[in-house]
């Protein structure tokens, strides 16, 4: 999300603060992900942690997918709706299609990691799982906002 931490200000005041909090609890949600794996940046296995600490994270992983898929339908909600609030943006506008259909793209992907997330669960430690999860949506919200939301709120700027 950081990648365009400088053109959102280019926003109106109040799509500023949606598009600033949503971006600030993704960052929060991929900072807890990261955090509770204690594994997740490094090639070790769950064999390093105790009990107790396994099995914390092995039941937070289903709260994350479910927290991720809500806060990403939310978001890219909100974001077409500010995108279709621009004077020269309708449905039919081109980009705001490409823009949309990146967002399906998105989420479709993401059912995608979510079921090899789960049946990863099984055969891999619980820190596979995480660094799978982890590094993919990573490499998912960085390309979005390289390609769609970069562009997007710097064509705002009046």
């Amino acid at each position: 999300m950081a990648a365009h931490s400088k053109a959102i200000h280019n926003l109106s005041p109040n799509d500023y603060i949606l598009i600033e909090m949503e971006h600030e609890r993704i960052n929060r949600f991929m900072d807890d992900l990261r955090n509770t794996c204690c594994n997740l940046e490094t090639d070790l296995d769950c064999s390093s942690c105790s009990r107790e600490k396994w099995g914390s994270c092995s039941g937070l992983l289903p709260a994350f997918i479910h927290d991720l898929n809500t806060l990403a339908g939310k978001h890219f909600s909100h974001e077409e709706a500010i995108m279709l609030s621009r004077p020269h943006v309708t449905d039919g506008y081109e980009y705001f299609r490409k823009h949309r259909e990146a967002h399906f793209e998105i989420l479709s992907q993401l059912q995608v990691i979510v079921r090899e997330c789960k049946s990863l669960r099984g055969q891999v430690s619980t820190a596979a799982s995480y660094r799978y999860l982890y590094t993919n949506i990573l490499h998912i919200f960085e390309e979005h906002d390289r390609t769609f939301d970069d562009p997007f709120i710097l064509s705002t700027i009046t």
